[in-house]
């Protein structure tokens, strides 16, 4: 049987292509609430969102990594499609989850740095989904996915699974000692299990974050010997940011220790992937799902000098995984190395519902799942706008500029010839610096005309004392890559 969602794909893509492009003119949200809703029924599909916080692709058995660290999410790339060059619009979670949520990119949604939070006039995927008769749900374990940051937008329940009490009747924590070392996917999936026992009477849109592969790296056993059992070494994963021992002159044995450490944070939180995916099974809801696993961003073990994440645009901070399983409409087993841009996700999400929306930055991946292309070639454009960098980026698949906003200067990557970005490109003449000041050029003016359509000016968040307690734990307020809100570094 042909399913509704590969009916609906071919209308839908070109309704698509020429919103992105702009060749009509778009009603504002207001004007789309007015039309006649299209109404989710029993037969539309369910949409399962997993980010998993600070997960690389290349440390993922699926896209080549050797270490079997992903068997779990092996499995749904081999019954899904894999995308092996996918872009985050930033290197940290704040600004991605909002670009995620509203197919918008960061300089245009306007939610970039710690004291902001996203304005309430974005339209959110799950306001969409809310909005056309789903449930919706989001499981958050991570300090930037608060409400206080307006990431909840269009969520009936928003559940907070940081440092929930493992016992009934106790008060949960947030001290400080317990925000990096907190493990968290346990708590999630008992959420989520829960939730499922009483919502599943009409279509549903699930939001899942998982913290785990997020520093500090202290996975619990076996996990935590399970890539380096012989290591005899003092390094323990603790206390990343902040441990003097964790820098760019440490050994190497101590720092494959440290690798391996994320490493086993990663088959840890892939377990409970695997028991998310029983679960569904049993309630007889996986093949029914649009299920995309991808994350915000990655993170550094000092491939150009730091550790973590939010300090700069290289690929190990930007390049995220990305898997959609729809036996409905995807074909299993298909690997897709295009470029994709995270603006691009919202969209597809929509297409594969029939869901036409009112306005998109991106373009929808769905005709890739029945053996097309995408129709358009344009710079990835990744932005990190906080008080301490002011960095935008603009990648092709074999090139790539960023640019130093502050002083007006950059630098500029054959990825072709240098894929692991060690040497710019000196010579201004080059063909390859030419076209990224195509690329830098072309961007520039998307975003412009975006921000034209999208004047909201980012709130201001007020974090209560729980949330900057969890920040100051993980070194993310007050250290050298993330300010205190308001501070002038």
């Amino acid at each position: 049987m042909i399913s509704r969602a590969c009916r609906v794909l071919p209308v839908c893509f070109m309704t698509l292509l020429l919103t992105s492009c702009g060749q009509e003119d778009q009603p504002d949200r207001a004007a789309a609430a007015k039309r006649p809703p299209v109404l989710a029924d029993k037969s539309w599909p369910n949409v399962i969102l997993i980010s998993i916080d600070a997960l690389r692709p290349d440390h993922l058995h699926c896209y080549g990594y050797a270490r079997e660290t992903s068997p779990h999410i092996d499995r749904l790339a081999r019954e899904g499609a894999l995308f092996e060059n996918v872009i985050s619009s930033s290197s940290w979670s704040l600004p991605a989850h909002a670009c995620l949520f509203t197919g918008l990119a960061d300089s245009v949604h306007g939610c970039l740095d710690s004291d902001q939070r996203l304005h309430a006039d974005h339209y959110t995927l799950a306001e969409r989904l809310k909005d056309t008769g789903y449930g919706t749900a989001g499981f958050f374990s991570g300090p930037y996915l608060h409400p206080v940051f307006g990431l909840n937008q269009g969520f009936d329940d928003y559940i907070d699974c940081i440092s929930y009490p493992q016992s009934a009747g106790e008060p949960a924590t947030t001290s400080p000692t317990t925000s990096a070392a907190d493990m968290t996917n346990p708590t999630t999936l008992r959420a989520v299990e829960s939730w499922l026992t009483q919502n599943t009477h009409r279509p549903f849109f699930m939001f899942i974050h998982m913290w785990d592969v997020h520093f500090d790296y202290t996975p619990p056993p076996p996990y935590d010997t399970m890539f380096d059992p012989g290591y005899d070494g003092a390094i323990t994963g603790r206390d990343f940011l902040r441990n003097p021992q964790i820098n760019e002159e440490m050994p190497k044995r101590d720092l494959e220790h440290l690798i391996a450490l994320y490493d086993g944070e990663i088959a840890w939180t892939d377990a409970h992937v695997g028991k998310l995916l029983e679960t569904l099974e049993k309630r007889e809801l996986l093949d029914t799902s649009i299920i995309v696993l991808t994350a915000g961003h990655g993170t550094a073990f000092f491939e150009h000098g730091k550790k973590g994440h939010g300090n700069s645009l290289f690929d190990e901070l930007i390049r995220i995984p990305l898997i959609i399983r729809y036996p409905r409409a995807i074909t299993a087993g298909a690997r897709h190395d295009q470029q994709i841009r995270m603006i691009d996700l919202l969209p597809t999400v929509l297409d594969l519902l029939g869901i036409p929306p009112p306005e998109l930055m991106g373009q929808s991946l769905a005709p890739l799942f029945m053996g097309g292309t995408t129709q358009r070639d344009e710079p990835a454009i990744s932005e990190l706008l906080t008080r301490k960098h002011k960095l935008r980026c603009f990648r092709r698949p074999d090139r790539k500029r960023i640019w130093h906003i502050a002083v007006n200067a950059g630098v500029v990557y054959d990825l072709q010839a240098d894929p692991a970005e060690s040497t710019p490109l000196a010579d201004r003449n080059a063909p390859v610096v030419k076209a990224t000041k195509a690329d830098a050029h072309w961007s520039g003016e998307f975003l412009k005309a975006f921000r034209q359509r999208h004047p909201q000016s980012p709130r201001l968040s007020e974090l209560p004392a729980t949330v900057l307690e969890r920040l100051e734990s993980l070194g993310y307020l007050g250290g050298e890559d993330f300010p205190m809100p308001g501070s002038t570094p």
